[in-house]
């Protein structure tokens, strides 16, 4: 009785990850945008599911700030302000360096590869590939880094702010003005990593991180002046 209650739980809990998962790529994707209604009836229905784990997942979305729930209206996808951005960010520069740190104190050659394999892939999107695909790749590159730290909880939280920052606000605002120098910085910082240099590392990734802070910012400005204009 206790193995069926068990496997009924881990059921439930891969369902509501499977329903999460497929909500996060709508709202990355732009099939969701900010301040839509979420048609989760119509989602539980084209993922096979019953409404239950649907339902859990947005309330985990809802917890994260990612959605807003209206009582007898439904889920919404959350809308954008600069001070939660400058917040998001504030928290990565915070972190991030620190971690890397962490990361080559305890790195070894196995390591080095990995994030050497992610500079490379995002490297190859930048050149060749969508914005979409940068910015899993840039992503992908940043938590390389981190995950090598051994500071669970941090890792934890930096993969909350990515989630909050490039579903919450969408890659077409965040990077409505990327940086050139983007590139350059993942390269510096790894170059870096390979010397074992940590002061350098440290430096160039949160000058990296204080740049795209910036971009994004001036992003969310220019995209509340233009909707100002479009309303008076």
């Amino acid at each position: 009785m206790a193995a069926k209650k068990k496997n009924a739980t881990s059921k439930d809990k891969n369902l509501t990850r499977e329903a999460y998962n497929d909500i996060r790529k709508m709202i990355f994707s732009n099939e969701l945008k900010p301040g839509q209604k979420i048609p989760y009836r119509r989602m539980a229905e084209g993922l096979n599911m019953s409404l239950t784990p649907v339902v859990q997942a947005l309330k985990h979305m809802e917890f994260m700030g990612l959605v807003r729930h209206e009582q007898n209206k439904g889920f919404f996808v959350e809308m954008v302000t600069p001070q939660e951005i400058d917040e998001a960010y504030n928290l990565r520069i915070m972190l991030e360096p620190k971690m890397l740190a962490h990361t080559i104190e305890l790195l070894d050659k196995k390591g080095e590869k990995m994030i050497g394999t992610s500079l490379d892939e995002y490297l190859t999107a930048c050149k060749n590939g969508s914005l979409r695909l940068k910015l899993v790749k840039d992503i992908q590159f940043h938590m390389s880094m981190a995950e090598l730290s051994g500071q669970n909880l941090s890792i934890g939280i930096l993969k909350h702010l990515f989630d909050f920052l490039y579903l919450r606000f969408g890659q077409e605002l965040i990077f409505s003005r990327p940086s050139e120098d983007s590139a350059d910085a993942h390269t510096a910082i790894f170059d870096a990593i390979k010397s074992r240099d940590i002061e350098t590392a440290t430096m160039v990734l949160k000058n990296h991180i204080e740049e795209i802070h910036k971009n994004a910012l001036d992003g969310i400005q220019g995209r509340l002046s233009e909707v100002e204009e479009i309303i008076f």
